[in-house]
C-alpha cells in the first residue's frame, strides 16, 4: 500500500484498529526519502499508536544520497517512545521474509506502508 505520510499512516491504522479489534496489527514501514523522514520524523514516530508491532525497513532513498547521519536504531527508539509500540529492525527483503516465517502465528493483519520497494518485496514474497 502506498502510504508514506504520517497522517495517512495514522488514519489507516486507526480505521483498521476499529474494524479488526481482535487481530494483531503489524505495520511494516519503509520510510521514503531521507529528507522527508528528517522533516517529518516526530510525526512519523507518533503515527503507529494503533499497531501492535512495527517492522522498520531501511529508508528507500528515491534518488537521494544516503544520509550518513540517519540512525535507524535511534528512529526505532523514537517510534517506541512516541507510539508505545515495539519496533523490529530489518535490513532487507530476505530479513523481512525470515521474520514472517519465524513469527507469524495466525490471524495477524500485516499492513505494509511506504512508496519504495516495499510493494515489490511483498508481491514477490512466497511464504
Amino acid at each position: 500500500m502506498i502510504m508514506h505520510h504520517p497522517t495517512e499512516i495514522k488514519s489507516v491504522l486507526e480505521s483498521i484498529k476499529m474494524t479488526c479489534k481482535n487481530r494483531k496489527i503489524i505495520a511494516v514501514f519503509q520510510p521514503h526519502r531521507y529528507s522527508r523522514l528528517k522533516f517529518l520524523k516526530k510525526d512519523f514516530a507518533s503515527s503507529f499508536k494503533n499497531s501492535n508491532l512495527v517492522i522498520l525497513c531501511p529508508v528507500y532513498p528515491a534518488g537521494e544520497k544516503i544520509d550518513k547521519n540517519y540512525d535507524q536504531i535511534a528512529f526505532a527508539k523514537l517510534i517506541t517512545l512516541n507510539s508505545k509500540v515495539q519496533v523490529i529492525l530489518i535490513k532487507d527483503e530476505k530479513d523481512l521474509r525470515r521474520f514472517f516465517i519465524k513469527n507469524l502465528i495466525s490471524n495477524e493483519l500485516i499492513i505494509c506502508m511506504g512508496a519504495g520497494s516495499i510493494s515489490q518485496w511483498i508481491r514477490q514474497m512466497k511464504i
